[in-house]
């Protein structure tokens, strides 16, 4: 797998992730979003997940893309159209369960973070994952799932 950065689409498995997505429609789109974030949810972070923790990443850029607020993220330069993929409003329960999904898949003291060998791009990561967060914890009712 290689990572070029630190964003929640940099990495061969989120883009091919993407590229996937991309040519589908939109009710194609959500079912596999839900499918990832439960998959992930029910993986419980754990090392035997059938999800990636780059797949999640993508997942919960994509909802947070489709959501006012995070269409002004800095990610989507390579998938503009990222912000019309899904339909809108986005559901409080999809919301919910993309940050669900961040927080059992990228644990702080997760391998995912110790497998960063610069700290400072480590770092930057972090700070894009919680972006993600801030921007879907509004819509999903301020909880998670």
């Amino acid at each position: 797998m290689g990572t070029w950065g630190s964003g929640p689409f940099d990495s061969d498995t989120a883009e091919d992730f993407l590229d996937a997505m991309e040519r589908q429609s939109t009710a194609q789109r959500l079912e596999v979003i839900e499918r990832t974030l439960r998959a992930a949810i029910e993986g419980a972070g754990s090392s035997t997940s059938s999800v990636l923790p780059e797949e999640v990443m993508a997942a919960a850029a994509v909802v947070a893309a489709n959501v006012p607020a995070g269409q002004s993220l800095p990610y989507y330069e390579e998938y503009p159209s990222v912000t019309e993929w899904l339909a809108k409003p986005i559901s409080p329960l999809l919301a919910s369960s993309a940050i669900r999904a961040l927080e059992l898949t990228l644990p702080e003291d997760g391998w995912f973070w110790r497998s960063w060998v610069d700290s400072d791009v480590r770092e930057e990561a972090q700070a894009a994952i919680n972006r993600l967060r801030a921007v879907l914890q509004p819509i999903s009712g301020g909880g998670t799932q």
